[in-house]
């Protein structure tokens, strides 16, 4: 198996796998949050951005089902293992996600691991996630997908490597005899390996879809109750000061997309800030108005608190917060509405927001927008993190 994997041109290891954005967002708004973890499907072999895998079908498949946003993060390997993937997953917030998917095992079955290790590190990584995850999180666990008869490798490989699969999968059965929290989802046989796969992660997301929609009720027009989460103070205060050093100098593609932002909404001012120890800072700015004022009295902190967007359509009849200095005296705020900003490891280190004078309505169909804005600037403030020199 090693030597058809290193060297046969049909090995699935010489397909493109995505390198794109560890993220993908299906638009609206209320969010629900979702993690693809491991190999095989996950990884995306055969398409070169995760928004034709099956991150990305899966995103839109839910959004679909629940009427709302979804957001996607991926943390795949073409080499993950339950072992790698419980690596992997160590510095994640899981305690952020309403679900979490997880796909591996196709590196085991083609490896021939025993069902003794599979059960064992399986049940390791299935315990960090309950362990570390909120007690609404979702698990949801993919089978180890079959080999043939939709497959390149040689016969005996692919019925030796399918008795592998079939003795892993009912190894994966008895790890979650225990588990009623945990959904084992079957999948059928498979082409995620050949470089149509782009077919096969949108047949796989339409029969995933329906598990994790199931149990992410639906609001419809109804809105949810904002979902509050403890700030990780230190790991958040870290990435600020990341984000922080690349955006010191300020950036004509972040300035764009704050001005872009205030010209949509017709606000006096927008602005891209960061939550800095006791102060609010800011990355970019639109209009005349100074963003850099205490923790205590900055409308993004309580952004960065939520999940979702955060408004107040008129902060001088809002009592906690009309004793800022910012609505009390010049330039008298009376609107704010933001969207967090995340950075790569998931701490929400600042916002998108936009600021007006006057009381004005925020809708729904404006968090949706504000929500894709945000997203773009998230993006720009991560590719300026990884740049050459960033550090």
């Amino acid at each position: 198996m090693w030597l058809w994997l290193r060297y046969s041109r049909h090995s699935w290891h010489r397909l493109p796998v995505p390198h794109d954005s560890p993220q993908v967002h299906a638009s609206g708004s209320y969010a629900d949050r979702i993690l693809i973890a491991g190999d095989g499907a996950a990884t995306g072999r055969g398409v070169i951005t995760h928004e034709l895998g099956l991150p990305g079908y899966l995103a839109r498949a839910v959004s679909a089902r629940t009427g709302r946003a979804a957001d996607v993060d991926i943390v795949v390997s073409g080499e993950m293992t339950a072992a790698k993937c419980l690596r992997a997953i160590a510095g994640l917030e899981l305690s952020r996600f309403d679900a979490v998917l997880i796909s591996v095992g196709t590196v085991e079955a083609v490896a021939f691991t025993s069902a003794a290790v599979w059960k064992q590190e399986l049940a390791e990584l299935l315990d960090r996630i309950d362990t570390d995850a909120a007690p609404a999180t979702h698990t949801y666990m993919l089978s180890i997908p079959y080999f043939a008869p939709r497959h390149r490798l040689p016969p005996f490989l692919a019925r030796a490597t399918d008795r592998r699969v079939r003795v892993l999968n009912h190894a994966t059965h008895e790890v979650l005899a225990d588990r009623r929290d945990v959904r084992f989802i079957i999948v059928g046989h498979t082409t995620w390996h050949e470089a149509s796969g782009a077919h096969t992660y949108e047949v796989w997301a339409e029969s995933v879809a329906p598990h994790l929609a199931e149990q992410l009720a639906p609001h419809g027009d109804e809105k949810p109750y904002p979902r509050l989460e403890k700030l990780h103070e230190a790991a958040r205060q870290a990435a600020v000061d990341r984000l922080g050093a690349v955006s010191r100098d300020g950036d004509t593609v972040l300035d764009e997309l704050t001005s872009r932002a205030r010209a949509v909404f017709g606000t006096a001012f927008a602005g891209v800030t960061l939550i800095d120890n006791d102060e609010q800072t800011a990355a970019s700015t639109a209009g005349q108005f100074n963003f850099r004022v205490p923790r205590d009295e900055s409308f993004c902190e309580m952004t960065i608190r939520r999940a979702e967007h955060f408004a107040v359509e008129d902060a001088s009849l809002d009592p906690r917060y009309k004793h800022f200095g910012s609505v009390v005296s010049a330039p008298r705020l009376r609107f704010y509405a933001g969207y967090p900003i995340e950075s790569a490891d998931g701490q929400r280190v600042g916002a998108l927001c936009i600021i007006d004078t006057k009381p004005r309505e925020f809708t729904v169909d404006d968090s949706t927008l504000l929500r894709l804005l945000a997203q773009q600037a998230q993006r720009r403030m991560w590719e300026l993190s990884a740049a050459p020199g960033a550090d």
